[in-house]
């Protein structure tokens, strides 16, 4: 039995999607025409402590008229660690007030959805950032959806936390938090040895 769980746990690693080199798809993907990548230094979503870096890729779809134009955009920001990184995005998520979000299921996975002028799909994936993008007023193609899902699959859950046992899980620690702690004696601190 301990055999057969190694083996499938080795076909599984074998058999998932290997991340590109700049960590965007870097090629058409069924009827969008990739068009550009960019390196970006400086990304959306600051975690303190966890510096990061991102990427983009611009794919096109060419309709009858220039009207039928769509744009779509995917944007990675890779961070130096994964631990509490859903927690610390879905917070700066929150504190947005120019976006309707909701946490919804697109190719098999949990994403945020954030509804404005144009609509953007959102989820951790390890110690990935995925932020996809469609043109205004209009739809996410979800070819690109089910491309970059399959390229880095959600760790969020229904509710819009990580998934229990994620790479991104845990809980970050606010600023009060730790200025409060620090006003307080060592030994006085909740579960401190008695």
């Amino acid at each position: 039995m301990r055999a057969l769980v190694v083996l499938l746990a080795l076909l599984a690693v074998a058999c998932a999607p290997d991340i590109p080199p700049r960590f965007v798809l870097e090629r058409d993907i069924d009827g969008l025409a990739y068009r550009r990548y960019q390196h970006v230094l400086d990304v959306e979503f600051l975690v303190p402590d966890n510096p990061a870096e991102g990427h983009t890729a611009t794919y096109v779809r060419r309709g009858d008229s220039r009207e039928a134009l769509v744009f779509a955009t995917a944007f990675v920001t890779v961070y130096e660690r994964s631990s509490a990184l859903t927690a610390a995005i879905r917070e700066q998520l929150e504190e947005l007030g120019t976006y309707e979000i909701d946490v919804v299921k697109r190719a098999g996975e949990w994403m945020w959805e954030l509804r404005g002028e144009a609509p953007w799909l959102l989820w951790v994936s390890g110690r990935y950032l995925v932020k996809l993008g469609g043109p205004p007023g209009g739809e996410i193609p979800e070819e690109l959806v089910d491309a970059y899902a399959d390229l880095y699959p959600s760790d969020l859950d229904e509710t819009g936390r990580a998934r229990e046992g994620s790479a991104s899980a845990g809980n970050i620690q606010s600023p009060d938090e730790e200025d409060e702690e620090l006003d307080v004696p060592r030994s006085l601190r909740e579960g401190a040895p008695r």
